[in-house]
């Protein structure tokens, strides 16, 4: 019953961001959406993160667990001392609560979708966040079943971890972590989108603070849990970050911008680009 009221309290969490962000929105919002979807573009990045997920879906099912004889074979010892320290850590708890953090994350990304102005901004905003979660989760699980790293809490001598929880396939998918390859892109995407769509606004620093501070919590948790390494989380962490940056950056529409004003001496026509 106590981890089903922590999630329940996490998914209230998540309302709350999206609170947060209704409340932030009107400040310096923009009146035109500044992104734009292109038809080829979009087919590639949905096709590679469509083709990568498939990829390792068909690895994994190829993917033979560890045998008992292999995991009494595991030696904390030979693990470099960073990421020693994880092989004795266990806590079901933190897992489940970390699970709870990431929907909370991802839910404040989600909830951008209703701030985004015009008919067509929902949909943008969302194929755009569709294409961050695809391409992550294809990336992150495609290279598990091919590095097919072994999770910290196998070789944990704990009576409490079972035996099938170590030869289970998920077992051997340590890096890089697939929760915080999800957190993270779903924060910076969120905290990206939100900058370009209210560039003035003063809750930029909270939201991307906010945002950032969880993504990071539900990657502590998974190294509480026993469940990461903290290179699988750090790698995790770093290829998140920059597919939730890269994908609303090559969407952005208005780079360039011309400005039509008075002037001194009659109409100015001033030109920025944006880098």
């Amino acid at each position: 019953m106590r981890s089903y009221r922590t999630r329940g309290r996490w998914h209230r969490a998540g309302m709350g961001i999206a609170l947060l962000l209704s409340v932030a929105a009107p400040v310096g919002a923009q009146q035109v959406l500044p992104y734009r979807l292109k038809g080829l573009r979009e087919g590639v990045l949905l096709g590679t993160g469509a083709a990568t997920f498939a990829l390792a879906v068909d690895l994994n099912a190829r993917m033979d667990p560890l045998t008992t004889e292999e995991i009494a074979a595991l030696d904390p010892s030979t693990i470099n001392g960073f990421d020693r320290p994880a092989t004795e850590r266990w806590a079901p708890t933190a897992s489940h609560v970390s699970d709870a953090v990431l929907i909370a994350t991802v839910g404040g990304s989600v909830a951008t979708l209703a701030l985004a102005p015009g008919d067509a901004g929902p949909t943008t905003i969302g194929v755009m966040f569709g294409e961050t979660i695809l391409l992550s989760n294809g990336i992150s699980e495609l290279v598990k079943t091919v590095v097919r790293r072994t999770r910290p809490y196998v070789y944990n001598a704990d009576p409490d971890i079972s035996v099938d929880e170590k030869t289970s396939k998920t077992a051997r998918q340590s890096f890089p972590s697939g929760h915080a390859i999800n957190a993270f892109a779903s924060a910076v995407f969120l905290s990206t989108v939100y900058g370009h769509l209210h560039p003035n606004s003063s809750a930029k620093p909270w939201i991307w603070g906010g945002s950032m501070a969880a993504a990071g919590t539900v990657g502590y948790l998974r190294y509480s849990a026993g469940k990461h390494f903290p290179t699988d989380i750090l790698t995790g962490a770093v290829l998140g970050g920059v597919i939730g940056w890269v994908i609303p950056e090559i969407h952005e529409s208005d780079r360039v911008r011309v400005a039509v004003g008075p002037g001194a001496e009659g109409t100015v026509v001033g030109l920025s680009v944006e880098f």
